[in-house]
């Protein structure tokens, strides 16, 4: 049996919220990685038996709610030399136009809230990423200093502010769907990030292309190696330091931490020969250290099967083949069509709400390329930095990857 070290894991506020230290293994393989957050070490939830019940009764609650079908997974991938590759699947009912969004230094934003004009900014810093709508909102993108991230469906726990009647107040407001753009356009790294965010107000908006307020919550990731989460919770914002890299959807994060704790049994190393009564018995086939890893697409069973993916990935195989050896741990999270369906009898309209999952994308911090493909055509387009003036001024478009049909391998008889 494997033992695991868990690491030094610290929910940070605005002012206090720094990099972190200390290392953990997971899954006790042939890879180490540095955890920095530090703190003291989070207090057993079993000696906190309020905060057990509260994050029960969320669970309880998520549990029974009826909510939109969202399955986005995410995280990084690091190799021994600390070259990172960032990638998330995007799943979602219903389909949601989405353009290669190139966005240059010194656009000029402003972020509507319902049909007033809130937080404006010009950016800093060029951003390539999955825009929506044909407008330069974001929900996944990268910066050209490698700072990469994505909003993810939060439903059930998103708790946004209100909008404020004050003209003065509304100057700082930001929505939701803005507001990792935002992070991607104006700062280099998540120290930033956290420092900066009380120069906005989050708050929540209807957009009429959902028909609803989007629950999000996001997931950032620097070149050095840092990763935050951050949850809009009861009108405030939660930072969270994440060792883990990983993200999926609701419940929160810190509930996803704890469940971590379900399943320190799990092994990349097959279980050997055990005798029982004495007889000999051997596992059937291969992975039987990892039985019992869930395999379903609920977000908390995606958070576990990528943590647990990422962290037994060959070094030396990542390495050589960084780019494919992400892509083949983001197809573990593929939803075909009709996988994941709405709890009633669907009628012509409610198919729609079917979960699977529309693209994934793939960001090269180190060589700052950004990667994505679609459902209907699953091979990686790249765009860089270099393939568009990042000093232009103006926003650009780019339509994702058209269907590809399959390719004969020999040449048709004659």
């Amino acid at each position: 049996m494997i033992n695991i070290g868990w690491p030094n894991f610290q929910k940070t506020n605005l002012k206090t919220a720094g990099p972190s230290n200390g290392t953990f293994a997971l899954f006790a393989h042939n890879r180490r990685q540095k955890n920095r957050s530090g703190g003291p070490m989070l207090k057993r939830i079993a000696s906190k038996p309020f905060a057990l019940f509260k994050i029960t009764l969320a669970l309880f609650a998520f549990v029974l709610q009826p909510v939109a079908a969202n399955a986005c997974t995410s995280f990084v991938l690091s190799t021994v030399d600390n070259i990172r590759m960032y990638g998330r699947t995007m799943e979602f009912g219903k389909q949601i136009p989405t353009k290669i969004g190139l966005i240059p230094r010194g656009y000029k934003f402003q972020s509507k809230i319902n049909d007033e004009i809130g937080f404006s900014w010009t950016g800093k810093i060029a951003v390539i990423g999955a825009s929506i709508f044909d407008s330069p909102a974001m929900v996944d993108g990268m910066n050209e200093y490698g700072l990469s991230g994505g909003a993810l469906y939060f439903p059930g726990f998103a708790g946004y502010k209100n909008p404020s009647r004050s003209e003065e107040e509304r100057a700082k407001e930001i929505n939701q769907v803005d507001f990792l753009v935002w992070m991607l356009s104006t700062f280099k790294t998540v120290e930033e990030i956290k420092i900066n965010l009380d120069k906005v107000s989050l708050v929540g908006t209807y957009y009429a292309n959902m028909d609803e307020i989007p629950p999000l919550h996001y997931t950032l990731h620097d070149a050095a190696g840092f990763s935050i989460v951050i949850e809009p919770v009861d009108g405030e914002i939660k930072v969270y330091d994440n060792p883990y890299t990983v993200l999926t959807n609701s419940p929160d994060f810190e509930w996803h931490t704890q469940n971590i704790r379900n399943y320190l049994f799990l092994s990349p190393f097959n279980i050997g020969t055990t005798t029982i009564m004495g007889q000999e018995l051997e596992p059937f086939g291969q992975g039987s250290g990892l039985l019992g890893i869930p395999g379903d697409p609920t977000p908390p069973s995606r958070f576990i099967r990528a943590l647990g993916l990422i962290s037994t990935i060959d070094a030396s195989e990542l390495n050589k083949n960084r780019l494919v050896t992400m892509e083949h741990v983001l197809n573990n999270f593929d939803i075909p069509k009709g996988f994941v369906r709405p709890a009633i009898s669907p009628t012509e309209q409610e198919q729609e709400a079917n979960d699977y999952t529309q693209w994934s994308a793939i960001a090269d911090i180190e060589n700052k390329i950004y990667y994505i493909k679609t459902y209907e055509n699953t091979t990686l387009h790249g765009v860089s930095f270099d393939d568009f003036d990042v000093t232009s001024g103006q926003l650009q478009f780019v339509n994702l990857p058209s269907p590809k049909p399959t390719q004969p391998l020999l040449p048709p008889m004659q």
